[in-house]
């Protein structure tokens, strides 16, 4: 016996492609408590490291002094203080469970930060004291395999520490944003005319708000 084949029998009616809307909606939704905690804890240490190293809140850094442990210090606190922020504001009235889930992704996030912050400095400070490495083509290459390192062991760590029953922690795309600040120094060993147009002091903010609205709205 023959059957048509009718895609017309498969009508959905407007309320069902209403209610799947609805969810996709729901997904897209942003939550407002992780970002608004995230916002202000950056905010709170932006303004404790104008406070400890006097300078405007967000700071000119071209007229500066250079200082490799204030930039590193400043970039720490305001990661620390924006997954802080961002925990704090998503954990109202949040069950135990989802408490938990979010200490660790901030964990992550502000390893994922720090560890390769540390190492691309530490990689640059060992070209600059070795002649035969001191020019920017070692620097950079340096500097790539040390964010990389960097990423690997906070990815490493997060998944060594997890529970049996979680998921392995992939590292990816949206994770690299939190390893921008490293990405625009290497840029600057080897392209200065194009980091002179990066505002790296506008967009790091953004970005560490970002890692804490991650951290804070983890399920």
């Amino acid at each position: 016996m023959y059957i048509e084949n009718n895609t017309y029998t498969n009508f959905k009616s407007y309320r069902d492609f209403s209610k799947a809307s609805q969810k996709v909606n729901n997904k897209q939704n942003i939550n407002i408590k992780p970002l608004a905690g995230a916002a202000i804890g950056a905010g709170v240490a932006m303004v404790l490291s104008a406070k400890m190293f006097k300078h405007s809140i967000i700071p000119d850094t071209s007229k500066l002094q250079k200082s490799t442990l204030r930039d590193v210090s400043e970039m720490l606190l305001m990661a620390g203080g924006a997954n802080l922020g961002g925990v704090l504001a998503g954990s109202i009235n949040a069950n135990k469970k989802q408490k938990k889930k979010k200490y660790k992704e901030a964990m992550f996030q502000i390893m994922n930060t720090s560890v390769p912050m540390l190492m691309v400095t530490a990689a640059i400070k060992l070209c600059e004291n070795v002649k035969a490495l001191n020019k920017n083509s070692s620097k950079i290459v340096a500097s790539i395999v040390a964010m990389l390192s960097g990423a690997a062991i906070a990815t490493g760590i997060t998944n060594a520490t997890k529970d049996e029953n979680e998921p392995i922690r992939k590292y990816t795309l949206k994770d690299s944003l939190a390893n921008f600040d490293d990405i625009v120094a290497t840029i600057k060993l080897g392209f200065k005319k194009v980091a002179q147009y990066i505002p790296v002091d506008i967009l790091l903010p953004i970005i560490y708000v970002y890692n804490g609205y991650r951290s804070g709205s983890k399920e």
